[in-house]
């Protein structure tokens, strides 16, 4: 027979099969005989740094190789290898992982954030709770919620507890919202495999014990006391024995049958009515009073305004008096300084004369003249203004007058 040659290229692998079955791994780069040989080239199987290949040997072991890898598929020594997700964990979520060492299986909770890679002896556990019907919230359906990834923030639920009986026999819907935190995971692992079904099974048991002691109107009264988490003792109880913790329960409210829903739909609406009857007229007296409040207090403040105005217009004109006055006096005041300037000036000029008179007449005494005749010399004639007759009853004709000077 003829030989025929075959390329194996460069990232290549490829296995030749004699006729006998025998194998042989042929590596590329590289040319090969292929003499009664049937060639055949291996897939190529790589991870990123986010994935691992998970190989499983044909001898039975199994090997999970962390990424960036690369591995050929070769059938001579394995039987198999998968290219799989690490499994990306944030800080709000874990992972419950298992481990087989023997004969002994070990548990531990793997942590977020982290970019988790089981190993070959590892599993991750596989929670199946009960699950929310999203077109119907309140009700739940069995094995609906599958997860591996365990979220540990505080969450809330919404539950409807049905057929909720009253002493008067009135059957109920009552609608809840309870907020949950997980607080041991260890606690959770060991006493429970759905919490929620936990949840559910206790919470009915309170509201079915509260309903059953009341009757319908007294239920109606008393829907407060469901916001309270003391009335959930069943509920908190539960909660701490499988490791989670009630933070608040919180009622949404209810629902009765259509024909008791529509009677007491009736006697709210006729209440509802009365009470809007009530508001209005209350409305109506409040404006009332609020208008007579109001015209009261405007007229006070119209009062204060023109007592204001008044008083404002008499201290203008308090202030104009003031003003005359301070003017006048002004005024006073300058002629006051005015006159007395005039007379000190006046002064000052007749004391110069003074003393320019008195310096002359020392230089005339000096001199040797007589200041007797110089000063009786120089005083004016004295010329009387006025003639006054004094004495008996005379004829002018005959007695001549005597003159008397003043």
């Amino acid at each position: 027979m003829p030989i025929f040659s075959a390329v194996v290229s460069d990232g290549q692998q490829a296995l030749a099969f004699n006729r006998g079955g025998r194998g042989r791994l042929v590596v590329g780069p590289r040319r090969t005989g292929v003499f009664r040989e049937q060639l055949e080239y291996l897939n190529r199987r790589v991870a990123s740094q986010y994935q691992y290949l998970a190989v499983k040997y044909r001898d039975g072991k199994k090997e999970h190789i962390p990424g960036p890898q690369e591995m050929f598929e070769n059938r001579l020594v394995v039987e198999s290898i998968q290219v799989k997700n690490a499994i990306a964990l944030d800080a709000n979520h874990v992972l419950i992982v298992y481990k087989q060492n023997g004969q002994e299986i070990t548990r531990r909770v793997v942590r977020g954030p982290t970019l988790f890679i089981p190993d070959a002896q590892e599993w991750i556990h596989d929670f199946d709770w009960h699950g929310c019907d999203l077109s119907n919230l309140g009700r739940w359906i069995p094995h609906a919620h599958k997860f591996t990834k365990l979220s540990n923030v505080p969450s809330q639920i919404y539950l409807n507890v049905r057929d909720v009986r009253t002493n008067d026999d009135t059957l109920l819907l009552v609608k809840l919202m309870v907020f949950y935190e997980l607080s041991d995971i260890e606690t959770m692992l060991n006493y429970t495999h759905d919490p929620i079904a936990d949840f559910i099974n206790a919470v009915s048991s309170d509201i079915i014990a509260i309903a059953s002691q009341m009757s319908y109107e007294e239920f109606l009264q008393q829907t407060h006391q469901l916001n309270q988490l003391a009335s959930y003792p069943q509920l908190t109880s539960r909660a701490d024995r499988i490791g989670f913790k009630i933070k608040k329960v919180f009622y949404r409210g209810y629902q009765a049958s259509s024909a008791l829903q529509a009677t007491h739909d009736e006697a709210v609406e006729k209440r509802t009515k009365l009470k809007l009857y009530r508001e209005e007229e209350e409305q109506q007296q409040h404006l009332q009073e609020f208008k007579l409040k109001r015209e009261k207090k405007r007229t006070k403040l119209k009062q204060e305004m023109e007592r204001k105005i008044q008083e404002h217009t008499q201290e203008l004109e308090r202030l104009k008096q003031d003003a005359v006055i301070i003017e006048d006096k002004l005024i006073h005041e300058a002629s006051l300084k005015k006159r007395a300037a005039e007379v000190e000036a006046k002064v000052a000029v007749e004391k110069a004369q003074h003393l320019q008179r008195k310096h002359f007449l020392s230089r005339l005494e000096s001199l040797g003249v007589d200041m007797t005749k110089y000063l009786v010399g120089i005083q004016p004639e004295f010329v009387p203004e006025k003639e006054i007759v004094v004495g008996p009853a005379f004829n002018t004709a005959t007695t001549p007058l005597t003159p008397v000077q003043i």
